[in-house]
Parts: structure tokens; sequence; C-alpha cells
């Protein structure tokens, strides 16, 4: 508070604000004037809510300007107004949006008695102080569209600027990897490790649907109050209780019977789910004090259909591999061809996805409200982390185990209104986040046990990356945002600080991973072996203690002043400022001592600046520019805390390297302990930059808002987005490149099309002693262009509907996806450090995407008889619809399988770094997935109970209704290398391998029924 305080008494000499809404609160604010536009001073202003309880008493300033930021977004608010030698003026039936400032210009009428009233005044559809891009999706869309998992931040997807990062629920905005920012009631509720949504994206839900009211979503040019993001921000608020009772009780059941076959697997599982639950709201003490409480149970059963398909290597009809030939046995090539069938089939996998949740807001006076909540998830998966419903590349074995998931949310905050024109906002938050996940002992075997083998590019082993314990974080988050009303301006600026404790239980590759070229070469390992041969490509095993404690600390300062500069121009001028500092490490390494020290940044300074300008009554402009810097992701922290070569060391070996070779083991056996030898040169570190700088993006935007008729807006965006100082990684210790060597390209034929020259990197490495070190650095960039349209119609009629199109270009430099953008433990640039050789259409680039969705309340017939009431009338409809292009799968890329070039550092790119496979003379990221279409359905009878005061919903939805799919991964070989040449392989190039979709695990189309009883 002495802090708030000082920073008032700056702000005194500063020109600066009209009233702000805040994370998860909107707001009222606005100017009253006489009937020949002179601004009324001192105006007694009431803003109340009866149904809240709520009440807030006013005075105009001398500018004429009311504002009442901090409020509970909700319907039914009211404005009065009241001035001697005026008539009264009141305003009712007004709705507050989360994220929202609803600005009102009043107009008294000279008179005693009459009261001038504007019923639904909320009817003001264009927002002329509003400068971000932004969409907010309301109660009745989250309450009456069609739900797949009841996943509430699906509906994310609705909005402009947004799009799915991969099949598996990732968000990504203006092409970013990651870096949003989810927002619960106003605290921060994204988890550090995996800078995710709380309990990451496998999980069935990370809050109920019925505990969320609205949200919204701020694609660009968000105000400096929120930080933490260089994406986007996810804004949700939570619901409350009221004076009058009100809950509901549903189910929603789900079976094999209603499913389409997803069209990679074999045969249609069986599948059944219920997701059941409650919730009630209403008053402990009228106008004073309030509850609100719910309950949401899933339990699924949902096997996951497994295969392997690897064209060149595999034949998955037999269940044989291809190729294996001299100088393995016949009996040695039968011997791994054991190895497969466990591989072709189901494999069991449940889900028990447990919610509550629960809120208490007390009103102690009018200038003082309380509120407190908390949100309980516990989430537990046999075979769970992988979510498809099929595979082709065997992950239900290789890439799975049981997951299990617990979170808890609580949020406090005190809301104090210590003057007319000064709101003050205190909020506290207390998220912890437990993420364990094991081996599935059943799925164990087959030969292997715990042991990882990769051959040809086909895995058998279990994951590498099990057990774990990661993350198991806490976090204590302290916020104050205070707002104060002076003149023209509504100042608003305000602190927060975060502390995140994590404590890591995780070792990777800690029983051993071999890796082969071909299958001739694993046969002659696999059996048969006497001699004690060793024809891996590499051997790679970690060593160490797998417990890591550390802390992150975050602490942002903002300012922000929105200037009504006239009655037209609303500008808005803003600065944050944000630091983060982490717990450095215990154990540095002497050979490197940049492992000993983790650069955060420098300070990180972001102007934002916006204006909006007013036309007409129906026509606004608005505009923005601003930079938005990425919080430090724990999961990087963990891998510099352990990729030190001394807390755990990570050695990975060499066929090409002969003192490598004769140091490793003898198929099947492992490591006991680290190899030794000054010279093996095995170890892996990481480490950061010195002068590391935090990521940051530059954003502008500018927009034109049109009110169309009595209730429909349409908006046009221009979007652009630039990402700075984004990380990538360079191998410090990978020697220069070498003398060139020319492969010879031929066609599927044989005959000789081409050639292609490169340099080559030889062993050895400059640091003998070590393998990789790799070094993370500041070296990429994005580009990002865009035109966002909306079109809204809001509810009138019974008929509301949103249209969201957007067309835009991403291009990178190797950014990847969102689940790229956390470890940064590898280099994957075809040439050490050259990130400009990667320029071009990123992983994240889609360039059309259009979702339509809307709620019809059915036309009905004006008859009291039963059959009309019950049968004819009271029907709903609603529905989803999506046209999207598709996004780049990937580079084409190569399959190698020999030593091309003696000596080489790598076997697994064409210039021996092995930091890319992909096709260095074709253009990177070029291979794109076909377009997707789909349209989820929702029909409704609403059956009206106890004086229409209870109501018996009974639903239908099917998802993807027509069952159109399009693949979203597609194999990437198209040569194969072999003593030299590249021969094309057009039939293991842009074949489609997977339909994965969220929540389903498949595109395939799945029908559902539900009751729902509100009361």
């Amino acid at each position: 508070m002495r802090f708030c305080l000082a920073l008032s008494l700056l702000l005194l000499s500063s020109t600066l604000a009209f009233a702000q809404a805040a994370g998860g609160v909107a707001g009222i604010s606005g100017v009253v004037r006489d009937s020949s536009g002179a601004v009324v001073p001192n105006a007694k202003v009431v803003v109340s809510n009866d149904a809240q309880g709520l009440v807030r008493n006013l005075t105009t300033n001398s500018a004429g300007v009311f504002a009442a930021p901090a409020l509970i977004p909700a319907s039914g608010y009211k404005v009065t107004v009241n001035q001697s030698g005026f008539a009264p003026y009141e305003a009712g039936d007004l709705t507050l949006q989360v994220g929202q400032n609803m600005n009102l210009a009043i107009t008294l009428s000279v008179g005693q008695t009459t009261t001038s009233i504007e019923v639904n005044a909320a009817a003001q559809l264009i927002e002329d102080s509003k400068t971000d891009v932004s969409q907010v999706v309301n109660t009745q869309q989250i309450t009456e569209l069609p739900i797949n998992g009841r996943r509430v931040d699906s509906f994310v997807l609705l909005t402009p600027g947004v799009s799915n990062d991969a099949t598996f629920g990732l968000l990504s905005f203006r092409g970013v990897a990651g870096n949003n920012s989810f927002l619960l009631d106003g605290n921060d509720n994204t988890e550090q490790f995996y800078d995710e949504n709380a309990g990451r994206t496998r999980i069935q839900s990370q809050i109920s649907q019925d505990a969320v009211q609205e949200f919204q979503v701020v694609s660009a040019d968000f105000s400096a109050e929120y930080g933490r993001a260089m994406g986007g921000v996810v804004n949700t608020v939570t619901k409350s209780g009221t004076n009058e009772t009100h809950g509901d009780i549903f189910y929603f059941l789900r079976s094999t019977g209603f499913d389409a076959k997803d069209p990679f697997s074999a045969f249609n599982p069986t599948e059944h789910r219920i997701q059941t639950g409650a919730s009630i709201g209403g008053p402990i003490i009228k106008n004073k004090l309030f509850y609100f409480l719910s309950v949401d149970i899933t339990r699924r059963n949902f096997p996951m259909v497994d295969s392997q398909i690897k064209a060149g290597v595999l034949d998955p009809v037999n269940q044989v591999w291809l190729g294996c030939t001299l100088p393995a046995t016949p009996a040695q090539c039968q011997a791994i061809n054991g190895l497969l069938p466990r591989f072709y089939g189901q494999i069991p996998r449940t889900a028990d996805n447990d919610l509550y949740f629960g809120r208490v807001d007390y009103h102690f006076n009018e200038r003082n409200t309380f509120s407190a909540s908390f949100n309980y998830l516990r989430w537990l998966s046999p075979n769970g982390i992988q979510t498809g419903l099929s595979s082709t590349t065997g992950a239900a074995i290789t890439g799975n185990g049981d997951d299990s998931v617990f979170v808890r949310n609580g949020k406090a905050t005190w809301t104090w209104v210590p003057t007319n024109t000064v709101v003050n906002a205190f909020r506290y938050g207390l998220d912890t986040d437990r993420q364990a996940d094991g081996f599935d002992q059943a799925e164990l075997g087959g030969g292997l046990n715990y042991l990882d083998v990769s051959v040809g590019g086909v895995q058998l082993g279990p994951a590498t990356y099990l057990p774990r314990v990661e993350p198991m974080e806490t976090r204590n988050e302290f916020a104050d945002d205070v707002t104060w009303t002076k003149g023209r301006h509504t100042i608003k600026f305000g602190a927060n600080f975060v502390n995140s404790q994590d404590n890591v239980n995780y070792l990777s590759n800690r029983f051993g991973s071999y890796t082969y070229l071909t299958p001739t070469q694993f046969a002659e390992d696999y059996s048969g072996n006497t001699t004690g041969q060793k024809n891996w490509t590499s051997y790679s095993q970690a060593f160490g203690n797998p417990v890591v404690d550390y802390w992150i600390r975050e602490f942002g300062i903002y300012l922000q002043d929105q200037w009504r500069v006239s009655d037209k121009l609303t500008l808005t001028l803003g600065a944050r400022y944000e630091h983060s500092s982490v717990q450095q490490p215990k154990i540095v390494n002497p050979d490197w001592p940049q492992t000993g020290h983790i650069v955060t940044g420098p300070l990180d300074l972001m102007p934002r600046v916006g204006l909006a300008y007013r036309i007409n009554d129906k026509t606004v402009i608005r505009g923005g520019f601003g930079t938005f810097f990425a919080r430090y992701i724990g999961g990087l922290v963990d891998n510099l805390y352990t990729n030190n070569n001394l807390l755990q060391q990570s050695d990975s070996l060499s066929q090409t390297n002969p003192t490598q070779l004769a140091a490793g083991p003898v198929f099947p056996n492992i490591f006991s302990a680290p190899p030794t030898g000054a010279s093996l040169g095995a170890a892996t570190i990481q480490f950061v930059s010195p002068n590391l700088k935090t990521p940051y993006t530059e954003q502008g935007t500018l927009s034109v808002e049109r009110q169309i008729g009595r209730d429909m807006v349409i908006t046009a965006s221009g979007i652009w987005s630039h990402g700075v100082n984004l990380y990538g990684v360079t191998d410090v210790n990978a020697p220069p490149l070498g003398p060139n060597f020319t492969y010879k390209i031929d066609d599927t034929n044989g005959n000789q099309v081409g050639t292609y020259t490169t340099p080559v990197y030889l062993n050895p490495r400059p640091n003998t002693k070590y393998g990789a070190v790799y070094d993370v650095t500041n070296g990429l960039s994005t580009y990002y262009d865009a035109l966002a349209v909306t079109f809204e119609k809001r509810l009138s009629h019974g008929f509301q509907s949103l249209l969201s199109y957007t067309w835009a270009h991403e291009i990178d430099d190797g950014q990847g996806g969102g689940s790229s953008a956390i470890f940064y433990s590898g280099v994957s640039t075809v040439f050490n450090g050259n990130y400009a050789f990667e320029k071009g259409s990123g992983q994240l680039d889609q360039r059309h995407r259009l979702v339509y969705s809307f709620v019809w309340n059915l036309p009905t017939l004006h008859h009291d008889d039963f059959f009309t009431k019950y049968v004819v009338n009271n029907w709903q409809l609603s529905s989803i619809t999506t046209l999207a292009s598709g996004r780049p799968t990937g580079s084409a890329t190569i399959r190698i399988t020999d030593t091309p070039v003696p000596g080489m550092l790598s076997t697994s790119s064409l210039n021996g770094f092995g930091g890319n496979s992909r096709v260095p003379f074709l253009p990177v990221d070029s291979l794109y997935t076909p377009a997707t279409y789909r349209d989820d359905l929702r029909l409704s009878k609403i059956i009206p109970l106890w004086k229409e005061r209870v109501k018996l919903f009974l639903n239908f939805e099917a998802f993807n209704i027509s069952n159109t799919w399009a693949p979203t991964s597609l194999t990437t070989q198209i040569y194969t290398e072999a003593k030299g040449v590249l021969t094309l392989t057009p039939g293991a190039y842009g074949v489609g391998s997977a339909d994965g979709g969220f929540p389903d695990g498949t595109q395939a189309r799945r029908l559902q029924v539900s009751a729902r009883l509100v009361f």
C-alpha cells in the first residue's frame, strides 16, 4: 500500500486514463451533460445491481465524468443520475461483459419531475474507448453452443486472430508459439513450467463449464495491465451467487454406437463417457453474502488403437520388417519380427476427471467488497498421456504411460472504494499444480522391458521421459490495481509479484536408448550376437540426481492513462515494466562456468499506445502499438539445472567416433555408471548466453468498427506482429564445416537427375571431453500479418451469432510450435547457428480460418394447449462451423541408411551436423496438410416445468456431423540415402498419418446426448 500511495503522488504531476476494465472485472463510466452540451459537475450517480446486491454512489467531477471500475461482470445493472434543476435520468437492464468498460453519454433534460429512462442502454454496440482486438464469449454461447467434452476454453477458437497449435489443445495467437496468459478472476492461472493453462491440455477440463460465466479473448494490443504474454490473453470470470437461488443438474452420455470410425484405425474401439454434476448459487444474507458451488465428474473408457506404419521399413499388413537381409541370418530377422505384433491392436485406457469449485462474495458495505474462490482438479488416466484415438507410430506404447494431475487454485479479491474517484483492487492467488507420469506396467515387455530402441525411425521401446514428476509447482501471486478518475483522465496503475516454487523429479533416458539405421543392423545385435558386435548408430543414457528445486520470481508494474481528449477521441497511453529472477544453480561445471548463471535478461520496459476515434454514433476507428515480453519458462530452468554434466550427466555415443564406439555397450546392455575417458566426448551441456535478452513481440493494429441496424456490428482489423529475440540454440562445441561432399540425386527408377554438394561436419569436436554444448541465444524472429474480420449479431428475436474470419501469413526462421518453446535442449537448424537458412513459412502458418456460430430459439406458436407447449414449441438450434486452411506439417526429409562420409559427426543429416534431417535444397515447411471443414450441431428441446422457473433441456449434439476429415499429419520422407545416393521415394512422402482432433483425439464424427435441469 505504501508503494501505491507513493506512486499516486508521482501521478499527480503527470498528464495522465477513462475507466479501464481489469482482468476478471468490468466497468461503467460516462460523461454527464445538459441539453446544450455543457458538462454537469457534482451530479449524483448511482450504479447498482439488485441481483448482486451492489450499490456504488458516485459524483461527477469538474469535467462531468464519473467512473465505476472493478464491477462484477453481470446483467441487470442500472445507472441513475440526479442533479438539481434537471429531470432524473435512469438507464436499466445494462449487461457488463468481462474486460468491458461501458461508456455512457448521458444528457440531462431540464425539469423536476419527469424521469428520462433509457431501457437496455447496453445496446450500445460500439465501444468508443476500446483500443485492443478482443472478443467476449458470453454466458449464452458457453451454455447453449455445442460443447465437446465440456471443455470451455475450446470456445476461444470462436474468435479471430487465434488458431489451434497442433491437435492437443494448445493455442496460438498471431503465429506465436505458446507464450499466452490465462487469467481466472483476474489472477494468473498459467502454469510456469510448460507455459500452458493450469493442468496442461490432455486433461478433460481445468474448470467446470457450469462455473464459468464468460471470458474475453484478447488477440492483440492488450492494455498495460496485462503482462507475461507475447501471444494472447484469455480472461475468464467465474459465476457468483445472486439474491435469487439458481442452479442446474446435468448428465452427458457418449457411447461407441454413436461414433464414426477413425480413418487410421483398423476398427472402432469401444468408448463410453459419462459427465455429470450440478451447480447452485444464491444468497446467504440478502444483499450481503452470496455463494456459488459446482461439481463436475467425468468417467471415460476410451481404448487407443495402435499400429506402426513406416514406408520402406515395415510391412504393416504382415507385421514384419522390410529389408532385413545379409549379413543378418533369417533366424535373426525372424527374431526382431516378433517385436512387432504388440503394436497392432487395442491398448486399454481410462480417465477420471473430478472438478470442484466454490466461491463466496461478501459486501461489507458500499465501499468494500470481498470475494474468494477455490477450484480443485483431479485427473487420473492409465495410459492417458497419449490422447489420440489412434496412432500409426506405435505411440500408444512407445509414447504412453499413466498420467495424473492435481491442481488447486485459490483466489481472493478485496475491492475498496475510498473516494468517489478512486478504486483499489487487491488480489491474492495460490496455485498448486502437480503432474506425475509413470510406466504402465502391463504394457512393458516385448523383449525390451525399459530399454528404448529406434530402428530406421521406428520406435520400439517405452517413453524415455518416464517416470517423472514435472511440475510440482506452487505459485503465490500478490497484485494491486488502483483506478483514479481526474478530469478527463482515468489513471490506472498497479503492481504484481509472483513467486513460483517447483520441485521436479525427472531423469530422462535413465534406462538407455539404442538407435539403428536399418533392420539388418538391429537384427545382428538383437539375437545371435556371440562376438559382441556393435551395429548401433548411436547410444545414449542419462545418469545422476533426478530431483531439482528452484524458484522463479516475477515482478511487474504498470501505468496507464485513458484520456478523453474530446467527445470523439480517446487516447490510451501506457507502459509496463517487468523483471524475472531465477534461483541460481549451486552446482557449477568448472569447464563451463556459464552453467552457474541463469541470465533472465535486462529490465523489460513495454510502451503501449492506443487510440479510438468515433466518427459518428455507429462508426469507430481504433489503432494501437506496443511491445509485449514473454515469461521465463520453468521447463527451461529445469534443463539448465540438470544439463551441467554434474547434477545429471547425459552421454550420447556415436558409431562414427571410434573412441565412443569402443566405449559403448553391447546390446541390450546399459551402463551402470557414466563412461569415463578424457577423450570420450559424450556428455551434453546446456546453458544460456551471458547476454541473453527476454523475447518479445511488437504489435500494431488498425481497426474499423461499424454498427449495422440495431443489433449487429462488423469489425475489420489489420494486425501486424514481429517476434524479436526469440530463443534459438547453437552448439558451441560443434566442429567447423569441413570439406565438401557431393551427393547424387536419382529418380524412382534409379536414373541420376542431379547432384547436391554440401560441406560436412567431421569429428572430432573442439573440446573432445564433451559432446554437444548447447548455448541458448536470441537467434530467432517471427513475422505475422493478418486481416481479422468479425460480424456479431447480438441476441434479439431469439437469435444471436458470431462470424470470425482471419487471413494471415506467419513467417519465421525455425520457431516451431508451442511444444518446441519450452526446453530448448537441442539444435534444430541444418547448419549450426545459421537461423537465416531456416526462414520461411512457419509451422503455425494458417492462411484462412473462418468460424461461424449461432444460437437460435426457433419460432413458437401462440397457443397454450399441452401439445403446443410441450411438443411443438421450445426448440433451440445451435451450431459451430469451422473452415480452415491446412498448415505445414513439416519439411521434406531424408532417411539416411549408412555413413555416406567417413568420420562425419552425425548420420542423421546430409551435412553431418544432425540438427535437422530436412532436405536442404527444398523450401522449409513446404508440406501443408489439406484444409478442414466441419460443423458441430446441437438440437435442444426445452421443457418448461414449475411456473417456467424450472426448465429441462434435452440435447442432441453431433460433432463433425458430416464426418468430413483431413489428415492433420503427413509423412515427410521424400528421399532415401544409400552410399551417397539420394533416391526419390514418393510413396513415403505426403501420405496421411494421423487425423488428431481435440478433445476427442480424432476428427471422426462423434454424437452425444445430454439432459440439463435448470432452476
